[in-house]
């Protein structure tokens, strides 16, 4: 039965997220920052349900916020890595088109809850790929950025529900990965930057 240690998981997703969002903020990624806050504040619920005792009293609204407040963080989050695209972000029609979408899934989520989990993965799905398509020196750096993004959907797949795992062995590992994520996503678009400053003065020497 869920106990209040399982706070203590999701306080590390709290304390993750304050810093991802800081420091996104200072890349001037608002999207990417006010997605990892709603991870954030969804685990912030978590920390107060189960740290207040109130597990039953808040159930649903911390289920209910965690799955359509994560399917819009996502969104947004991978918005950012789609804008981030030299495709996209040189062209306002497709920036614009993104940004559609992000307020069409949202809106989606919130009309419709049971369509959450594949709106998520979908826009996880489109994080990887984004991911993947960051220029790169080596492919083995495409794959380690796109790898880093895929921890989320292992997460999903493989601990989140696993019947080989104890639920609360699986509760606190999820909310760990899920941290380790958030950080990973900062180093994500830190790379994209300084791979695309690097650019810049290479294109500057010649």
């Amino acid at each position: 039965m869920a106990g209040p240690h399982y706070a203590i998981s999701e306080a590390l997703i709290v304390l993750a997220a304050i810093w991802c969002v800081l420091r996104l903020s200072r890349l001037n990624h608002w999207f990417a920052a006010l997605g990892i806050a709603i991870f954030g504040f969804a685990a912030a619920i978590g920390v107060y349900r189960f740290g207040t005792n109130q597990i039953e009293e808040l159930a649903s609204f911390h289920k209910n916020f965690s799955q359509t407040g994560g399917s819009v963080a996502m969104a947004l989050v991978s918005a950012q890595l789609l804008l981030a695209e030299p495709l996209v972000n040189r062209t306002k029609v497709l920036r614009w088109f993104v940004l559609l979408l992000v307020v069409v899934s949202s809106v989606t989520a919130f009309k419709f809850p049971t369509l959450n989990t594949p709106l998520f993965i979908a826009w996880l799905s489109v994080a990887i790929v984004s991911a993947a398509l960051i220029p790169a020196s080596t492919i083995a750096r495409r794959v380690s950025l796109a790898a880093i993004v895929s921890i989320f959907l292992i997460n999903l797949l493989l601990i989140r529900h696993s019947p080989q795992i104890s639920p609360d062995i699986s509760w606190h590992l999820f909310h760990i990965l899920v941290a380790v994520w958030l950080l990973g996503m900062v180093y994500v678009f830190e790379y994209r930057r300084y791979e695309h400053e690097f650019a810049e003065h290479e294109i500057f020497l010649g």
